[in-house]
């Protein structure tokens, strides 16, 4: 594994110590990871690399700004059969254009932590289109408990937002293209507000955004490097329990941690861009085994839709900020 870097400054804020001082010119990059540099780091920066073991048995891209979609980029580099290798991963401390869900916008501001991560299992995966944003969202979570003082604090709101005391400090997206049965490529793209927490108007579907830092003890260094950290090897992990044991694993411990089961729900489905409708209300009572959504006292569960926590009060369809939310970020 190696990392690669446009700034040994940034590098600094979100690597331990010891692999920074490994940093060094990257004259001899393999073509392959050269060709990888220049699709996400267009205009030929210097770069930085060392071996390292900060993601296990894979490359991290380490940038402080993109300018561009490093999940749009991956994507379509896997889509036009560039053959991106299993475990690459870009993190960039902030960014423009970065989008989610249908094109939202995604803040990415300074302090956070905006990653994106490239799979090829290149085998079966089952559940494949709902396993990636699970596996995904429990590694969030599972990197939080990591974080002293958010131990067993994040809780998932379905299908892919990551609360702490309700409110939304991240948010995942899963890409997969498979032939067959056969998953040939998986792209996941992951925000965590860490130190800042991005300004936007709340709506229904996100009532309060939040950073970790707001429930940190004052003083706690390195949020970062630890959320980071705690992250890629949640990921790596995670993603050896797919392949190696199948599905069922990650969906009991996204279960366990789901921040929906026994509340009282509201149900959207997006009519247009511009326009939503109530579609179903109650108490979740339970999640099926590809994530539908079971609510006490109807019979059919409910696979699509954006879900409001708590009741709401007056016509939806009528609010033009609902779906205005930049956070949201849905499985494609």
């Amino acid at each position: 594994m190696a990392v690669h870097t446009t700034s040994i400054d940034y590098a600094a804020v979100v690597l331990p110590e010891e692999a920074v001082s490994c940093l060094a010119p990257a004259d001899n990059m393999e073509h392959e990871m050269a060709s990888l540099a220049q699709a996400v780091w267009p205009g030929h920066p210097p770069i930085h690399s060392a071996p390292q073991d900060v993601f296990p048995r894979g490359h991290l891209f380490l940038s402080e700004f993109s300018a561009i979609s490093q999940y749009d980029r991956l994507v379509e580099l896997a889509g036009n059969g560039t053959g991106l290798p299993d475990r690459v991963a870009c993190l960039a401390g902030s960014g423009l254009d970065f989008r989610g869900y249908k094109g939202r916008p995604w803040l990415a501001i300074p302090g956070n932590l905006h990653l994106v991560v490239h799979l090829a299992p290149s085998r079966p995966v089952d559940r494949f289109h709902v396993a990636f944003t699970v596996l995904a969202a429990l590694s969030v979570v599972e990197a939080l408990d990591g974080i002293p003082g958010l131990e067993g604090r994040a809780g998932i709101k379905w299908v892919n937002d990551i609360l702490v005391e309700d409110a939304k400090v991240s948010g995942v997206l899963a890409h997969t293209q498979s032939r067959g049965d056969v998953v040939a490529s998986v792209v996941l793209g992951i925000g965590l507000n860490v130190e800042g927490t991005p300004r936007v108007e709340p709506t229904p579907f996100v009532p309060r955004a939040a950073a970790l830092r707001d429930f940190l003890p004052p003083g706690q260094p390195d949020a970062q490097a630890l959320a980071l950290q705690g992250l890629l090897h949640a990921l790596d992990r995670n993603y050896r329990t797919l392949l190696e044991d199948g599905f069922d694993p990650l969906l009991a411990r996204y279960r366990d941690r789901s921040a929906i089961l026994g509340k009282k729900v509201v149900v959207c489905s997006e009519v247009s861009d511009h326009n939503c409708r109530v579609v179903a209300e109650g108490v979740v009572s339970g999640l099926g085994e590809a994530l539908e959504l079971f609510l006490e006292g109807r019979p059919e569960p409910l696979t699509l839709g954006r879900l409001i926590l708590g009741r709401v009060t007056g016509d939806l369809a009528q609010r033009p900020s609902i779906t205005e939310d930049p956070y949201l970020m849905r499985s494609s």
